[in-house]
């Protein structure tokens, strides 16, 4: 075959390939319009369109200001139906204005035309039919011409009646100066209480977003490994620590309930504790030691930094109530600031509410850290055997814990009974399906080369489903084993059960990776808070801002919240991608004078982020103006609960203010965002 007849094979291979592929988008297309309901039918109404005009021009006329007026009524007597002998209302008074009405009596329904004369020029009003009972029914707005009059045809209401009824033209006549109205004053109340709403929501979720964002940097996480002692200490640390801070977070709320109204008290035990703990520390922790501690000093040195630890939570717990004692002092003295005072007393009662869960989840950060510090001394200085030992006493017990907390947390959603094993067959199910994955992304890349291009890619992700599939049926099959055998001991339908699976389930697992050393826990990391993070991302605000409506009632704060938790999802993503495209020479640089881990995120990774993190949480901020807007549509506070009850109430010229608010305080934002970009980035 000559390279004549090769080119052109392959120019019609490409020819076809390319038709193909414009039938394919066009069918795609075709279907998409057929599930979106494309259809200019309903465009085409004329009860459509006059409704768009009369919401298009009442949204061109925001209601901003008003003034004084002075209403006049023109009524003219009229009867429906005609009585016998007919009617003739009063003659009017022709040198003044005055109605008229053709016919003078008529049946419900009928067309009857309504003429106005003498008005001034241009004069306009409603035109209105008031019945014997007081009630005013709207049939038409009508202007004078420039002769002052007019002639519309309105059709009598089905309101019949034997006692003589009225027709009322209405004029207004401005008496005093323009004011703003009360809906231009309670939006610019409401559009201040977004703006603060969105701040709020952004420093909080960029407070959280930022440590975060490092977790999930795969440039950063790749190159982790720890030994299985470590992880697996790491594991079991987390629930001996919470439990731990749980107690000591009991003891501290329940002093502090005891002396939480003696303002005095409490200041003399936050500065005591504060002292006190200062003082210990430099008393243990000189600045320079002129020779290596002993053993022993380590261990009291240790031992002070626990105690001056556990003295820290009681003062932040004596601190939280003292804040919410002078916050409300403060609230009554300070008058038109006494916002400040209700800032403090806020800031107090969260520290005073949360206390015990704060202490429960830094003492399980710091159990954990020891745990792992624990574990990398195994790896170290120990022996193989007696790294292999405590690999299968710590991998047990941490594959227990997981599958109890599993377990827990399923009894928990579900109030399962003692005769439901599904705590052991869920953390049996979880657990090896996660293994599953695992194995799957172990092996796939083996299976399935690179060279397959896209191929590879689906063979891989139907690996996966099948291998997790597996490790579910198998380990749901497990769970009902397990469950079955600690039935003769009375434990069946609880936690024991899942505890049971997850020991052996460790111990098969140390047996079957005696050769591996260590586990990639970086990249588990990663893995793990990039699916936090697009799981949260998956929930709109709006959802959030329901389920935190129930918790914290409706208002702003139930928005901020749900704001909060949204904008830390996003900006953690956001902020970790652009570490992973950070320049990599100043980290090896850094890392090369015997830096540690810490010393080059900030020496050489931070440097390199703050001005993309501050213009990313500029525009999170710009964002979060615009989302409060539907927030408030679920009672999340806001403008956006203000907009929704005009467009309900058809109130488009009050609606018209709220989002030219939001117009103007978005502009004003993006303006006043790219300035500071400008000077900072």
């Amino acid at each position: 075959m000559t390279g004549a007849e090769t080119q052109k094979k392959r120019g019609l291979a490409r020819f076809f390939f390319m038709l193909l592929s414009i039938v394919a988008i066009l069918v795609t297309y075709a279907f998409a319009f057929q599930r979106t309901d494309v259809s200019l039918d309903e465009i085409k109404d004329p009860g459509r369109r006059a409704s768009l005009v009369r919401i298009v021009r009442g949204l061109a006329r925001p209601n901003l200001i008003e003034y004084d007026e002075t209403p006049t009524y023109y009524l003219l007597d009229y009867m429906t139906p005609c009585p016998q002998g007919g009617f003739k209302p009063p003659p009017p008074d022709t040198s003044v204005p005055y109605l008229e009405a053709v016919p003078t009596c008529a049946s419900p329904g009928t067309d009857v035309r309504i003429q106005g004369h003498n008005f001034p020029s241009g004069a306009n009003g409603p035109l209105s039919f008031i019945v014997p009972s007081g009630t005013f029914l709207r049939l038409d707005s009508v202007t004078a011409d420039e002769q002052g009059n007019f002639d519309v045809t309105v059709q009598l209401p089905d309101r019949a009646d034997t006692a003589v009824q009225q027709f009322r033209f209405t004029t207004t006549e401005r008496t005093g100066g323009w004011r703003l109205t009360d809906t231009a004053r309670t939006t610019w109340e409401k559009i201040i209480e977004t703006v603060m709403l969105a701040l709020v929501a952004t420093t909080l979720g960029t407070a959280a977003a930022i440590p975060l964002s490092f977790l999930s940097a795969r440039n950063l996480m790749r190159t982790i490994r720890t030994p299985f002692n470590s992880v697996a200490l790491f594991i079991v640390g987390i629930p001996v620590g919470a439990i731990l801070g749980l107690q000591i977070g009991r003891w501290v709320s329940s002093i502090g309930d005891h002396i939480a109204h003696n303002t005095p008290a409490l200041a003399g035990a936050v500065l005591g504790l504060a002292v006190a703990g200062w003082w210990a520390l430099r008393a243990t922790l000189p600045a320079e030691e002129e020779e290596p501690p002993t053993t022993w000093e380590k261990i009291l040195r240790r031992l002070v930094v626990a105690a001056v630890a556990v003295a820290a939570f009681f003062a932040v717990g004596f601190a939280g109530n003292l804040l919410r004692e002078v916050g409300v002092k403060l609230d009554d003295w300070l008058g038109p600031l006494g916002f400040i005072g209700d800032f403090l007393r806020v800031i107090g009662d969260v520290l005073a509410t949360f206390i015990t869960a704060l202490t429960a989840i830094v003492a399980a950060g710091v159990v954990a850290a020891i745990g792992s510090r624990v574990g990398h001394i195994i790896a170290d200085r120990g022996s193989r055997r007696v790294i292999l030992v405590a690999r299968y006493v710590a991998v047990s017990a941490a594959v227990a814990a997981v599958a109890v907390a599993i377990g827990g947390m399923v009894h928990w959603l579900y109030v399962l009974n003692r005769s439901s094993n599904a705590m052991a067959t869920t953390a049996g199910g979880g657990i090896l399906g996660l293994t599953g994955v695992v194995l799957a992304s172990r092996y796939g890349r083996r299976w399935f080369p690179e060279r397959l291009g896209l191929v590879a890619t689906f063979l891989r992700l139907i690996a996966a489903l099948g291998w997790t599939a597996v490790g579910v049926a198998l380990g749901i099959v497990l769970g009902m084993g397990a469950d079955s055998a600690v039935g003769p001991f009375g434990a069946s339908g609880t936690l024991w059960a899942p505890a049971l699976l997850g020991a052996v389930f460790g111990i098969v697992g140390v047996t079957l990776s005696r050769k591996m050393q260590s586990l990639p826990s970086g990249m588990s990391g990663y893995y793990v808070a990039r699916t936090i993070f697009n799981v949260i991302r998956s929930v709109e605000p709006l959802v959030m801002a329901i389920v935190f409506v129930v918790w914290v009632g409706v208002g702003p704060f139930a928005g901020a919240l749900a704001l909060s938790l949204h904008t830390t999802a996003s900006l953690a993503k956001l902020y970790s991608e652009q570490v992973e495209s950070i320049a990599q020479g100043p980290i090896e640089a850094v890392t090369a004078t015997g830096a540690t881990r810490l010393q080059s995120i900030i020496y050489a990774v931070v440097p390199q982020i703050v001005p993309p993190y501050i213009a990313f949480t500029l525009y999170r901020w710009d964002i979060n103006v615009r989302m409060s807007t539907i927030i408030g549509f679920a009672g999340g506070g806001g403008i956006g609960f203000l907009l929704q009850q005009n467009i309900n109430l058809l109130q488009y010229r009050d609606a018209a203010v709220q989002m030219l608010a939001i117009a103007i305080v978005v502009s004003t934002l993006d303006f006043l965002s790219a300035r500071i970009r400008e000077r900072i980035v």
